[in-house]
């Protein structure tokens, strides 16, 4: 019995008690994880849920008592506007009739700091009363200005109708303030209104402030007699209310507008915007809330949540005359410190996976020890088997399945003693049979007279026929050698070859002998240009040729497979085409030869004899009667000569230009009709539209002028001609019909032979259908002829639609059929 390849070493793969742990390990993994991040997603949730919350709630307490900061400062700026000497004073100004001049030598006075002008202000009756108003004075008992209020007050004043300054606490303010954002928005066109001014850094203060505009109403509360105007310092106004609001290290409460603003803030400065613009939108809707938000405004990119809440009261008090919106409390704490109990929780969670991983793992190895042992007394037992050295039977009592595996293991050992008793006789026999399969084979392949070579995939011959020895001279040539040794090829054919071997390597070869049909060729018919000078699967080997076919041989099993070489040598079969194709040739000369002798005779002859008796003409009406006739003799022989040569006007391009078919149809009959009398014609159009193709504009249309011409003489001038252009699978088909005599059926098979004509001597050369013909299949199309005698002639054109824009860059496009009966009776 012969031995088996001994299994691969433990150490370089995963033992039976290992996977058994792993199984283990990864069916408890799995729910532990799975709970495990369940718990630990929970619980982060519940505490953003609940930070969220407070947040909220905290942000809403601090709107609602800022709200009432500003409220409270409003009413005290408001009854110092109510104040009824105030209101007398400005009514007597709005009354007075005021003298412009001497307000401007006022204002430029206050504007030089003029001693006695700003002593005249801020000491008059008005001033006096805002001092009093700010000191308390005029308060009622218990409410008087907190310091907070006071010391924040950088700036307040009055103006009157005009806007200009009547009574002030300190000498900052300008004198004319009329045209102020804050002077219109109070003033209100005399109806009056109260404005805050939004937070803006205010230079003469030196400070971010926010101002309070109330208008003064006359007696009657009917219009407005002045603004009183108030400037508060926006930090030193509110920091005392934001920054008691202090919670855990670093959680704090700060104001802000609209635009994301700072107005107060324990730690950003007043007047800078948040660092995160994209967060603006997210903390300033007009309802509170909480967020979880990328940043947390202070520079931080860290995940924070974020409380938040308007200040409602303060927006309702003006009326929505805040000029830049609302203002909205903002509530953070760092990331670190919010979610310290989150990394608590996972560390715990984390602390606890281990410990069971642990206990998992130990479970798993004292369960694997008791099933892999008798595993690995029935692996011993098969290598035994598979050595044929197992005399003993196995031995394993677990009262299982492993058990009834023991004793299976045992029959199947007697039965393949039996087996292999005769095994190694049968062996030899086949390997006797495989020796003359190959011997016979081989003979078969010396008898085949065409060369067979076999390769492998690196271009190494592994086998060559007798014939392949000898036509290739290989006779002491060994297997192993490169094909490329053997075969004698110049640079490109080897180059073509190699490039064939390799696409062919990787997929059944396809490339076989080319049998490509021949059809007879129009003796007129130029050879093309991209007509291949050889075959493509033909080498020429020394001065031999030879037609080769690839195929691909299977390999045994986990071999690689060869590929094929057959040659063929054609070289006779060569020799023989083109003597016939020199004899085509030499029959096509002798038939273009006598057919432009014929052509040229006649008209040749009259020349002749018009020239003799011109010489003894005395007439000379009659001598130029003679030589008009001459020129229309040459002329004839030179439209014989251009029919059979084909030449026409040459392009300005010799490439194909995307034209409309039934452009060229209507200038190919346009043509005809300067050379063919068809005024008495009736013309049906019936066309596709602007259908496009790709061809050489002149040469379409000389062809398409020959059938004209051929159809309108078949008429004798009199009938109607039909001109219709279809489109059928991608192919435009274009038809010429006349209502002449036709054609029989005798003739109607040789009408596109060369100087072949039905019609009398001098009026048509037999070449017209011929050159039409060549020129409409050298742009991929044909044409058909069908007619029966006495029921006029068809004549289909067919050619393919270009793809290509069309010549004005629009695209093409295919209108309705219609059709244009028109009598011609001038050409």
């Amino acid at each position: 019995m012969n031995e088996t390849a001994p299994p691969s070493s433990a150490s370089s793969r995963w033992g039976l008690k290992t996977k058994i742990i792993l199984s283990m390990l990864l069916v408890g993994l799995l729910p532990l994880v799975v709970g495990l991040g369940m718990a630990f997603w929970q619980g982060s949730q519940e505490i953003r849920e609940v930070s969220g919350e407070s947040f909220k709630a905290l942000a809403t307490e601090a709107a609602r008592k800022l709200d009432l900061i500003v409220v409270e400062e409003i009413a005290h700026t408001a009854r110092i506007a109510n104040d009824p000497t105030i209101i007398r004073e400005l009514e007597h100004r709005r009354d007075a009739q005021s003298n412009s001049r001497a307000s401007t030598d006022v204002e430029q006075r206050w504007m030089s700091r003029n001693k006695a002008t700003v002593k005249a202000i801020t000491d008059n009756p008005l001033s006096v009363l805002l001092h009093d108003y700010f000191s308390g004075i005029h308060s009622p008992p218990g409410q008087l200005l907190p310091q907070v209020v006071r010391s924040s007050t950088k700036m307040l004043f009055l103006t009157d109708t005009q806007g200009a300054l009547v009574g002030t606490m300190t000498d900052h303010p300008a004198f004319r303030h009329r045209d102020t954002r804050w002077w219109q928005g109070a003033f209100n066109k005399g109806v009056g209104k109260l404005f805050i001014e939004d937070i803006h850094f205010d230079e003469k203060v030196n400070a971010y402030v926010f101002t309070i505009s109330l208008p003064i109403m006359d007696s009657l509360r009917h219009g407005a007699v002045g603004v009183l105007h108030r400037v508060i310092d926006a930090k030193e106004f509110f920091s005392p209310s934001t920054q008691a609001i202090r919670f855990g290290k670093t959680g704090h409460v700060m104001l802000i507008d609209t635009n994301g603003i700072v107005i107060s803030c324990p730690i950003l400065p007043t007047g800078v915007p948040l660092s995160d613009s994209s967060l603006i939108p997210l903390i300033t809707p007009n309802h509170p809330g909480w967020v979880q938000a990328s940043s947390d405004g202070h520079g931080g990119h860290a995940t924070s949540v974020i409380g938040f809440a308007p200040l409602p009261e303060t927006s309702r008090a003006t009326n929505g005359s805040l000029d830049q919106g609302s203002w909205h409390s903002f509530v953070w704490q760092s990331s670190d410190e919010l979610f310290a109990p989150i990394q608590h929780l996972f560390s715990w969670v984390l602390m606890f996976g281990v410990v069971a991983i642990m206990l998992l793992a130990s479970l798993g190895y004292l369960a694997a020890g008791r099933i892999v042992t008798p595993v690995r007394e029935l692996q011993q037992a098969a290598q035994a088997i598979g050595r044929g050295a197992l005399e003993q039977p196995i031995q394993i009592s677990t009262g299982d399945e492993l058990e009834d595996l023991a004793g299976e293991f045992n029959r199947m050992n007697a039965q393949l003693k039996a087996a292999f008793a005769g095994l190694t006789d049968q062996v030899k026999l086949k390997t006797q049979e495989v020796h003359v399969l190959q011997q016979s084979t081989d003979q078969i392949l010396d008898a085949v007279p065409t060369p067979i070579l076999l390769i492998d995939t690196h271009e190494v011959v592994q086998y060559i026929n007798q014939a392949g020895r000898e036509s290739f001279s290989a006779k002491g040539t060994l297997p192993g050698t490169s094909l490329f040794s053997i075969l004698p090829l110049d640079t490109a054919q080897q180059k073509r070859l190699q490039a064939e071997f390799r696409a062919n390597g990787d997929a059944p070869l396809t490339t076989a002998v080319s049998t490509q049909e021949t059809t007879p060729r129009d003796p007129l018919m130029p050879s093309t240009d991209h007509e291949p000078a050889e075959h493509p699967s033909q080498l020429q080997i020394g001065s031999r040729i030879y037609r080769y076919q690839w195929f691909r041989l299977p390999a045994r099993p986990g071999g690689e497979d060869s590929i094929g070489l057959v040659l063929r040598d054609t070289t006779d079969e060569s020799r023989l085409h083109d003597q016939l194709v020199q004899a085509e040739k030499s029959g096509s000369l002798g038939v273009l030869t006598a057919g432009i002798g014929h052509e040229l005779n006649n008209p040749l002859f009259s020349i002749i004899g018009l020239g003799e008796v011109m010489q003894d003409a005395q007439d000379l009406e009659m001598i130029k009667s003679y030589a008009k006739d001459i020129v229309a003799h040459g002329r004839r022989m030179t439209a014989i000569i251009r029919d059979f040569t084909g030449v026409i006007d040459r392009e300005t391009s010799d490439k194909p230009i995307a034209v409309s078919m039934e452009n060229i149809v209507d200038q190919a009959l346009a043509t005809a009709q300067t050379t063919v009398d068809m005024t008495a014609l009736v013309i049906h159009k019936h066309y596709a539209g602007t259908t496009p193709i790709l061809v050489l504009p002149d040469q379409l249309r000389q062809a398409l002028v020959n059938l004209l011409a051929n159809a309108a003489q078949a008429m004798n001038g009199h009938g109607t001609l039909t001109l219709t252009t279809a489109v059928v699978d991608k192919m435009v088909i274009t038809t010429i019909a006349d209502t002449g005599p036709g054609i029989s059926k005798q003739h109607l098979s040789k009408v596109f032979d060369p100087f072949f004509t039905t019609k009398g001597q001098g009026e048509g050369s037999g070449l017209g259908l011929t050159v039409a013909r060549r020129l409409i299949r050298k742009f991929g199309g044909d044409i058909r002829i069908e007619s029966h005698e006495g029921q006029g002639t068809v004549c289909s054109v067919t050619l393919p639609i270009s793809s290509s824009p069309s010549p004005q860059g629009g695209p093409w496009t295919t209108a309705a059929s219609h059709s244009e009966p028109q009598s011609l009776h001038s050409s």
